[in-house]
């Protein structure tokens, strides 16, 4: 257009950028920040990075006419909001480098270098990265203490207590923001009490007290309600969502999710679509609706890889491995398992860690490699503890032992995983079954049976131990209906089909029916064969 004009090229706009001497550089720099200032219609990232541009050449080459004697103030102020800004929409590697920018600009105002440090210790928070953002917090923390800046000691404290939760420890989740929570309540800063709130109930659904996380996350719903802070209350909504999928509710979980989802896209805030979709793929998958379930997975690993996330990719990776685990897929199943494994220890994230543990170690079992899977049912059971009463590593940790044929350990750790799952109050299905079976294995199918009394028989895997238990009793007929409900359900695993067929062609025999008996145990071979699983295919072999 007249009056207009553009380089064609990045590389000639940078070789004509270097014939400039540096205090024509922070001119121009210094310009351009104030003219998309006035207009307001620029975004600020790109305001802040020209005004930080032009201070940064005033820093190296002393007074320049022409630019602004306060254009350091005025580039910290900038990078500031646009950090802020960069964490409302989840772009967080974003945010860490405007928060550093305007550190490095060595800030006059001692709260201004508090806020920043803060800032970039959420936005490495978020992005699990544990050591830097304990680093910013503890010097935030330090220098909020000396100060008496209450407001500050309390986010700081937060950040820090978020951060324990993700390494598993929950003592110091719970303390540091427990204590946020009591300074923002003596202050009476609402909105930052709205974030203490919501993180101290999430806290209490690893490991803690359900009906307490849903307390603590209504009365922070009500408070970001009373502010119509949009971001926190869907954030709440994904908090919210995991009570309910824990609770086994899977039908709310998903109406939460959506609701969170819907509040993130309102807002703009990718990483939280992310945190959603990401959620409502696991309750896909534990509604056995895989195909929907890696849809969902694939799209979320995908967008969280374009932001630069770590933690977002690991997960999706161990949850398409307990998809391909249970399509028979073993190989692509430990593939995955052992990269989202690898994603976890570098971000030293233990409750990632077990997540990755539980595919793996069924992977690995099928695979017939039982060395490599007892050290992971090791380490599961070594990173249980960590975790207060969060049932889940026990969980996988004896199922394992149940699939190895260590029907004693299955036991002793099924006992455990039912007990902690109780004082979660959370659903207790897939922890009593494993139990069961392992009473099953020791030879006790009266306690079995007794273990699945409280426990619905609309699953398929439930259904295939309840076929096991009666048919060790003489119970044929419950057993081979049992098993019939099985393999008629298109939602069993090939695992769950061998389990039920091996039962039954174990009543059909002892009622003398050869003929069918020979039917049902030549099918749980040919599902094993096919399925490639070392485990399945001895118990169908042995049958």
């Amino acid at each position: 257009a007249e009056g207009w004009w553009a380089f064609r090229s990045d590389v000639v706009r940078e070789v004509a950028y270097r014939t400039l001497t540096k205090s024509a550089r922070a001119q121009r720099h210094a310009g351009t920040a104030g003219v998309m200032r006035s207009s307001g219609l620029t975004p600020i990232d790109q305001v802040a990075h020209h005004a930080a541009s032009a201070a940064e050449l005033v820093a190296e080459i002393g007074t320049v006419p022409g630019v602004p004697v306060d254009i350091a103030g005025q580039a910290v102020d900038l990078l500031e909001e646009a950090a802020g800004r960069s964490i409302d929409v989840g772009a967080f590697s974003q945010a860490i480098r405007h928060a550093g920018r305007a550190l490095e600009l060595d800030p006059a105002d001692d709260a201004a270098t508090r806020r920043l440090l803060l800032l970039r210790a959420d936005a490495f928070a978020e992005r699990r990265e544990a050591v830097r953002a304990r680093v910013d917090a503890e010097h935030a923390l330090e220098h909020a203490l000396e100060s008496g800046d209450v407001a500050h000691e309390a986010i700081a404290r937060r950040v820090l207590g978020i951060v324990a939760q993700q390494e598993g420890d929950l003592a110091t989740a719970r303390s540091e923001l427990s204590r946020s929570v009591e300074l923002l309540t003596e202050i009476g800063d609402q909105r930052e009490l709205v974030s203490s709130l919501s993180d101290r109930g999430f806290v209490e659904v690893f490991g803690g007290s359900l009906p307490e996380a849903d307390r603590m996350l209504r009365k922070a719903e009500e408070l970001a309600d009373d502010l119509g802070d949009r971001r926190q209350l869907a954030w709440i909504r994904q908090h919210q969502a995991w009570v309910a999928f824990l609770s086994g509710d899977t039908a709310l979980a998903e109406e939460r999710l959506i609701t969170a989802s819907g509040l993130f896209d309102d807002i703009g805030d990718r990483s939280g679509i992310g945190w959603a979709n990401g959620l409502l793929a696991y309750v896909r998958f534990f509604e056995r609706r895989f195909a929907d379930a890696e849809e969902l997975a694939v799209s979320v690993r995908q967008d969280a890889a374009e932001l630069g996330e770590l933690w977002a990719p690991a997960m999706m990776d161990a949850l398409l491995a307990s998809i391909r685990l249970w399509s028979g897929r073993f190989n692509e199943a430990e593939e995955l398992s052992r990269r989202a494994l690898h994603g976890f220890r570098e971000l030293n994230d233990r409750f990632g860690i077990v997540q990755a543990l539980a595919p793996r170690m069924r992977a690995l079992v099928a695979l017939g490699r039982n060395q490599e899977a007892e050290r992971g049912l090791e380490e599961a059971v070594s990173l249980a503890d960590a975790f207060g009463d969060l049932a889940f590593p026990t969980i996988a940790a004896a199922g394992t032992a149940a699939l190895l044929g260590l029907g004693e350990r299955a036991v002793s750790l099924g006992e455990v995983a039912v007990e902690r799952i109780e004082a979660m109050h959370a659903n207790g299905a897939e922890a009593r079954v494993g139990l069961a079976l392992g009473h099953c294995q020791v030879g006790d199918p009266e306690r079995a049976l007794t273990v699945l009394l409280e426990v619905p028989d609309d699953r398929p895997y439930t259904c295939a131990v309840l076929a096991i238990a009666h048919g060790m009793l003489g119970d044929r007929d419950l057993a081979i209906d049992y098993a019939d409900r099985v393999v008629a359900d298109e939602g069993s695993t090939y695992l769950d089909r061998v389990l039920a067929d091996v039962s039954a062609g174990a009543a059909f025999a002892a009622a003398g029916d050869d003929d069918r008996a020979r039917q049902r145990l030549q099918q749980a071979a040919d599902t094993a064969n096919s399925a490639g699983d070392a485990v399945a295919r001895a118990l169908a072999g042995c049958a």
